[in-house]
């Protein structure tokens, strides 16, 4: 009798047991459930907002803007990024370009502050711009409106005083991201908004390489003063700062400069070009432009092998100095995709890379109106990029990285576009 008591007992205790692993199983099977809906939701929302009414075609206009570590001796560049987003109206078989009724809005994501984080606005004043903590040169912020070009065919923001430095990070992160909103301007409602827009920037500019890593800016105003016979280091004691711009032509910053001084670009390169065995960095840019962490020059050409110093590109710092001695305005001239591309994939005549327009479709209404970098990104940075970071956006629109190749990202109609290069 005991015997079959305690066998009865180990039956219950083996049937309770199955019991409670029954119910655990469909209790994870429930939690499994619940997940896949919930991410098949998130992917349908995503899809959504990929194939919505209205498509946001977002870029900065340069792989990589740059600015000094320290502003107490000279200037430099001022901190400053520059974004251009056009947005179209997704029609089914058409798409149309918005530039107006509606309102474009950035903000740079988890940075809000930029005074905390470098020592401009410490010696703003002293450079000749009166402007507020966290305001870049041309009235802009870390977020704000974007205003509609001149030509009126996107919106954008110049001068944004980014850091490469999130918020409470010390960390340098020199792919800073952006979010993109575009609202009605009469009901104020959203109308689409994206959160993938890299907004490039680095201090990474290492004059101590050459001029020590102690006191650096002082040492390059001590060398300037005994070659070019100034006094900027007995000013500096006095109280008196300079840009490099007041004396020299400095096109990025519309800087006219003084007869017979050289363009700045021209002096750094020219003067510089013998002096690289100085530095064991590779490639030699990555000296003075940002940099080894940063990596400036990232994109698709980048991956081909093509480099800054190629002669179809920039050529090398004697190139580059040469060709502004023979007339060339840095910043103003800049190498064309013909140069390898040839002309029908080449720049728009007497306009930049930055500033040029689909031009080579057969489909002619096209044409002058989608920006070459809304499809092909920032000059150094083109699509495929080797930084994952820049390839959000086109990886969103069309589920890979590259250059936007699909016409169904702005309207469903089967469109010509211009085909890859070989």
């Amino acid at each position: 009798m005991w015997q079959l008591i305690k066998n009865f007992h180990v039956i219950l205790i083996k049937g309770k047991t199955i019991i409670l692993a029954a119910a655990c199983f469909f209790f994870c099977l429930g939690l499994v459930f619940i997940f896949m809906n919930y991410f098949s939701k998130n992917s349908q929302a995503s899809l959504q907002q990929q194939n919505s009414d209205y498509v946001i075609l977002a870029a900065n206009d340069l792989g990589m803007h740059c600015y000094q570590p320290d502003y107490s001796s000279f200037l430099l560049l001022p901190p400053g990024n520059n974004l251009k987003v056009q947005v179209f109206r997704n029609e089914r078989e058409q798409a149309k370009l918005v530039n107006s009724g509606i309102e474009v809005s950035y903000q740079i994501i988890d940075n809000t502050t930029s005074a905390d984080k470098i020592n401009f606005w410490d010696y703003s004043k002293d450079y000749g711009y009166d402007v507020a903590p966290n305001i870049g040169i041309t009235g802009n912020g870390l977020s704000g409106k974007m205003k509609l070009s001149e030509d009126g065919k996107y919106y954008e923001a110049t001068a944004i005083p980014v850091t490469p430095y999130n918020d409470g990070s010390t960390k340098l992160n020199p792919y800073q991201l952006a979010s993109i909103t575009v609202t009605n301007s009469k009901t104020g409602m959203e109308l689409a908004k994206i959160n993938d827009i890299v907004v490039p920037v680095s201090n990474e500019m290492d004059c101590g390489i050459c001029h020590g890593t102690t006191n650096t800016d002082l040492n390059i105003l001590k060398k300037h003063d005994e070659l070019s016979k100034t006094q900027l280091l007995t000013d500096l004691a006095k109280g008196k700062r300079y840009k490099c711009s007041d004396c020299h032509q400095e096109n990025v910053l519309g800087a006219p400069g003084k007869p017979g001084v050289l363009p700045l670009s021209q002096a750094m390169h020219g003067f510089h070009a013998d002096k690289m065995t100085g530095s064991d960095v590779k490639p030699e840019c990555y000296s003075c432009h940002p940099g080894p962490i940063s990596q400036c020059y990232r994109g698709v050409m980048y991956a081909e092998g093509i480099s800054c110093v190629n002669s179809k590109c920039h050529g090398d710092m004697e190139n580059i100095a040469k060709t502004q001695a023979e007339g060339r305005k840095a910043w103003l001239q800049e190498p064309n995709c013909s140069n390898c591309h040839g002309n029908k994939y080449g720049v728009n005549t007497g306009q930049l890379y930055r500033n040029s327009y689909l031009f080579n479709n057969e489909n002619v209404e096209m044409n002058g109106i989608i920006l070459c970098e809304s499809c092909h990104n920032s000059s150094h940075a083109e699509w495929k990029s080797t930084i994952q970071k820049d390839n959000l956006l086109p990886t969103r629109l069309l589920g890979y990285p590259s250059f936007i190749d699909k016409c169904s990202v702005c309207h469903e109609g089967t469109g010509v576009i211009h085909q890859t290069i070989p």
